[in-house]
């Protein structure tokens, strides 16, 4: 059951005041459920004393909120553009270098421009840049020029995964013009760039060509999950892009041993593009230095096996230090860790009108280019020009 804003912020004070005949556990707030949280509650059960509380989609409303008593001591957030958020940012205490020195192009994402306080440091990472087929029935197309994948599956009813596509796109495409689409370098100018008009149209024409109409609706009404099975389980589909953590639900539903990937094609002469994702690990300044020694020990390097490791080892979950044991998840671990072409999700990244989120922002834009291409046939180049229309227009006025 979901829980309404009002809801979830009033249940916050019975969570924070647990354990108050004692010392006060630290409060722990992620946004996973399920078998997830139920994963994380494994890995700090090993710290002492925390109480994890599973915020979902409102983690953003519990950081900006007006009520400081309800805020966590730490959050694990999913999306990079919060701690940037100007009313979260300033809540934020930055770590110390007592912490694991992770990789620097991930303590980067997390230093604001012009400074040298990292905000946090990360628990998790994910590659979004691998399209997955049956083992040994798929070929990687030789460039993105000219790609038509054939029988493609799409889980478009999540926003993400159409939003993965653009990002892919786009920085094979245009990777200069990636880094002006976010804050603090943002300008609405750039979404008029004829390089995002170029990259819609491309866009527009490879999922013009792998779907009729009427699979067009089916794709709108499926999810992530079900869109991986349809590859491996149903077999009414060749190939779907998505990300590392695709291999626990392929394992899970069709066996060891029947998936293969390769990396997102290249533009003609461009690099590869390699989109990132990630859960940060941030302290909250309440939550004084057991809230920092928290983060630090949470996220760093391991020497001995432990909870972490073990989750590592079944899939699905990576870090910038544990290189995973499975061979389908080592040679991508390893290009996280190089970084080459490397770009964080630009949808969450992004802030006010543009946000991403289910119906809106940037997720919905591409719902309706995704829709106009394949439901009602519009031909790509007018339906890039409108959904760019749509982009500049939600980058000046406010939520779309």
């Amino acid at each position: 059951m979901s829980l309404s804003r009002r809801t979830f912020l009033a249940a916050i004070p019975a969570a924070a005041l647990a354990g108050c005949a004692g010392e006060r556990p630290l409060q722990v707030a992620v946004v996973w459920s399920g078998e997830e949280l139920r994963r994380f509650n494994e890995v700090v059960d090993e710290y002492g004393s925390v109480n994890v509380y599973s915020a979902g989609d409102n983690i953003g409303a519990l950081l900006r909120g007006p009520a400081q008593e309800v805020l966590p001591d730490v959050a694990v957030i999913p999306r990079l553009g919060l701690l940037f958020d100007p009313s979260i940012q300033g809540r934020i205490r930055p770590l110390t270098e007592a912490g694991s020195r992770q990789p620097e192009f991930w303590r980067g994402l997390v230093t604001p421009y012009g400074s040298d306080e990292r905000l946090g440091a990360w628990f998790k990472i994910a590659h979004k840049s691998l399209v997955w087929h049956r083992a040994g029935e798929g070929t990687p197309p030789a460039n993105l020029d000219g790609w038509q994948p054939g029988r493609l599956a799409i889980g478009a009813a999540d926003g993400w995964v159409l939003s993965d596509w653009f990002e892919n796109v786009l920085l094979a495409y245009a990777p200069e013009v990636y880094g002006g689409l976010f804050p603090p370098l943002d300008n609405a100018d750039w979404w008029r760039a004829p390089q995002v008009a170029s990259v819609l149209k491309l866009l527009g024409t490879i999922w013009r060509s792998a779907f009729t109409p009427e699979q067009g609706r089916r794709a709108l009404t499926m999810q992530f999950h079900d869109s991986i099975l349809d590859v491996f389980v149903y077999r009414t589909a060749d190939l779907v892009a998505a990300p590392d953590f695709a291999l626990p639900v392929i394992e899970r539903y069709a066996g060891k041993g029947v998936a293969a990937h390769f990396r997102f094609p290249a533009y003609r002469q461009n690099p590869p593009p390699l989109v990132v994702g990630g859960d940060v690990a941030v302290a909250m300044k309440d939550g004084g230095e057991k809230a920092v020694d928290f983060v630090n020990w949470l996220t760093r390097e391991r020497k001995k096996p432990d909870a972490l490791t073990r989750w590592v080892a079944d899939g699905g979950f990576l870090t910038p230090f544990t290189l995973p044991p499975h061979e389908l998840l080592r040679e991508p671990a390893q290009e996280l860790k190089a970084a080459a072409n490397a770009h964080y999700d630009l949808s969450d990244r992004l802030l006010g009108g543009l946000e991403g989120g289910d119906g809106r922002g940037l997720w919905r834009v591409l719902t309706e280019l995704f829709t106009d291409v394949t439901v009602n046939t519009v031909e790509p180049d007018t339906a890039a020009r409108t959904a760019q229309d749509k982009l500049y227009a939600g980058s000046r006025e406010g939520a779309l």
